[in-house]
């Protein structure tokens, strides 16, 4: 048994597509999708395009999250600021209405049970908060009770963009990084495998370049500059190195002032000025 699990593609066509092509050589018996499907990059149509034709069963992250909730009475501070979040309003009024309905339905977890095989319990980031997720310097204590309501005893997850697998307490924890925007230094698109052999699960990392030309070009031509500010600059910058610009400043930016909060190029400014690698605002 054999099994592929893709998280965070974040609108990346042009990495998706590259797995894509990459699953029909491996030949896993089932794909699913671990969240954050959407938003980051502009093509979150043809993304739920493709997850819908191929029958692939998702999970929400924090993203679809957010998306589902603009513009309704469940939407929330901070993400009633439109001048900071730009991208998630864009991503909101250009899916269309039979995508934005998926991604209202998609369930928070699921449970993957194949006969014979341990279950699997498939999360985006905690059990319940997807925008938390388990890296893998979080304390074991941590992951216990986070994870303390959680039966099975294999979990995978997304949401950190870093590939992990790690054992905390009785249950065995794997992340399969980013499709579309990886934090680890390596700007391949990422995603998991799972072989169901002697007994257990192991997993497979796996790696795969594409033309990342394609993304910037991308980039420009949905004028996303122009729609985002320096965001989709730094977005891109995050796309093209695998370094995890996009993550940083977004907690960079929660201990800053109201008057940056409304001044997105002036705020990404002050912090490439400050921070990057060797000296992240968060280790």
């Amino acid at each position: 048994m054999r099994i592929a699990i893709l998280a965070d593609i974040h609108g990346n066509l042009p990495a998706l597509a590259a797995v894509h092509a990459d699953l029909q050589r491996q030949a896993p018996d089932a794909v699913y999708l671990a969240g954050d499907q959407i938003n980051r990059c502009p093509w979150n149509n043809e993304v739920m395009d493709l997850m819908r034709d191929e029958g692939w069963p998702a999970i929400a992250g924090n993203h679809e999250w957010v998306v589902a909730r603009l513009g309704t009475p469940e939407n929330r501070p901070p993400f009633t600021n439109r001048a900071r979040f730009p991208d998630l309003w864009w991503t909101r009024e250009h899916l269309t209405a039979a995508h934005l309905a998926t991604i209202r339905t998609l369930p928070a977890s699921r449970l993957l049970a194949f006969p014979g095989t341990t279950p699997i319990r498939l999360i985006h980031g905690l059990p319940d908060n997807p925008f938390v997720g388990i890296l893998p310097e979080t304390p074991e204590p941590e992951v216990a009770a986070a994870l303390a309501g959680v039966a099975e005893p294999v979990v995978v997850c997304g949401h950190t963009h870093r590939p992990m697998a790690r054992r905390c307490g009785r249950w065995y924890v794997v992340n399969g990084g980013s499709v579309g925007m990886p934090y680890n230094g390596d700007p391949r698109a990422q995603y998991l495998l799972l072989d169901w052999t002697q007994g257990q699960w192991h997993p497979t990392f796996r790696q795969v370049a594409y033309p990342l030309s394609a993304v910037t070009e991308g980039f420009a031509r949905y004028r996303l500059e122009e729609a985002w500010g320096a965001l989709a600059r730094l977005y891109l910058r995050t796309i093209l190195t695998g370094q995890p610009w996009a993550s940083d400043f977004g907690q960079w930016m929660k201990e800053q002032p109201e008057q940056l909060q409304q001044d997105l190029d002036r705020a990404v400014a002050l912090y490439l000025a400050r921070h990057g690698p060797d000296r992240w605002a968060f280790g």
